[in-house]
């Protein structure tokens, strides 16, 4: 695969790009030390503890990916029975009543099936995609969100935006055209309930006699308006129009509502805390989106330009940054990306590190220096 980089001063150079990758690796190493037989989930900003949960919640499959995209650039065999045995401890999570198991095995086992052939990782993903399929609600003409992780007791008439190209991804790795008719099902109604004309997203709507009900401000929530970006740049991967000109839409309404590199978490809040995390999602689409407009450059520009500025920011601990103070707070280690906005208690947000903002990180990075395909992320 050919480099996908810009000739600009203002974005990294692939050898900046490898560089982050590799101490994101060796963060790897130590997350994984810490985080013993468990899934590693978050670490506040000002330590290095981990939030560690046995079953993963809905970031357990991240960790799983992290170690799969790993594997993928080193062509290690350890690497990859690393990310085997992780993968394999996500099985538990199939029959919970949740569409976040989109997220938990589009990432955490089907990569694992389409890099290596897995035959484990395969027959998770199969497993997953059949749970879903049973949950396909065809009065809501969807996956519906469900009650478990986070869904709580209106999740069952709930759709969210969240796993929107997670879910179109898991199901279309299917062979069955049933899973691809709901897949495309699902892709409409999440359209059809959260879009609005601008291309602004709503992050999540509710189920009543009226319909669906939008229940926030549309584009406000930054990382929302990022993974809708990113599930329709995969259902326009798949079905080309209307979903080609709703990515256009909602990518140019990203760039007029966050003129800056780094978004704000909330525009409708005062709180005015970045959401680096968004960002890195957001750029991600718009690699995926410059892969279907090969002609329309900008979007891959306006992608290198952020994921530079997200590595060149405070929010990114890189060999030689300067930030003595972060580094020591962090053992002196290098690869930290503690740029995600997480609710760590109920009415308390605070930037984090995560697995699963690792994940999408490392994936950009390795996507803009060409290892793998946007279309995967």
């Amino acid at each position: 695969m050919s480099l996908m980089l810009t000739a600009d001063d203002q974005c990294l150079s692939a050898n900046e790009m490898i560089g982050a990758l590799e101490s994101m690796f060796r963060r790897m190493e130590m997350i994984d030390a810490f985080c013993a037989h468990d899934f590693p989930l978050y670490s506040l900003s000002d330590t290095d503890v981990w939030a560690l949960s046995s079953g993963g919640s809905w970031m357990g499959g991240f960790w799983a990916a992290c170690w799969w995209l790993r594997a993928k650039m080193t062509e290690s065999p350890g690497d990859q029975r690393k990310a085997g045995a992780i993968c394999r401890r996500l099985a538990a999570k199939i029959p919970a009543d949740s569409g976040y198991r989109s997220l938990i095995f589009w990432y955490g086992a089907a990569l694992g099936d389409i890099w290596f052939h897995d035959e484990q990782a395969h027959a998770l993903t199969q497993e997953s995609i059949a749970a879903l399929a049973r949950s396909f609600n065809p009065k809501l003409n969807c996956i519906p969100l469900g009650t478990a992780m986070g869904g709580f007791a209106k999740g069952d008439q709930s759709i969210a935006i969240d796993n929107f190209a997670a879910l179109v991804q898991l199901l279309c790795s299917s062979g069955q055209n049933l899973h691809h008719y709901m897949a495309q099902h699902h892709a409409e109604t999440a359209v059809a309930a959260c879009r609005r004309d601008s291309g602004a997203f709503h992050a999540s709507a509710y189920f009543d006699e009226r319909g669906f009900l939008p229940e926030d401000q549309a584009g406000a929530w930054s990382r929302g308006q990022a993974w809708a970006m990113l599930g329709l740049s995969r259902a326009a991967a798949r079905w080309g129009e209307p979903y080609l000109s709703h990515a256009k839409a909602a990518c140019a309404y990203w760039q007029s509502s966050r003129p800056d590199d780094l978004p704000l978490n909330r525009l409708d809040q005062k709180e005015q805390f970045e959401d680096p995390s968004a960002a890195v999602i957001a750029s991600l689409a718009m690699l995926s989106l410059a892969r279907l407009l090969p002609d329309e450059k900008n979007w891959r520009i306006h992608a290198h330009r952020q994921i530079s500025a997200v590595i060149r920011s405070r929010y990114f601990t890189a060999i030689g940054s300067g930030s003595a103070d972060r580094a020591n707070r962090h053992n002196e280690s290098a690869g930290v990306f503690w740029g995600c906005c997480y609710k760590t208690g109920q009415n308390q947000e605070e930037l984090v590190e995560s697995v699963w903002g690792n994940f999408f990180l490392m994936a950009a990075l390795a996507v803009l220096t060409g290892f793998i395909d946007p279309h995967h992320c």
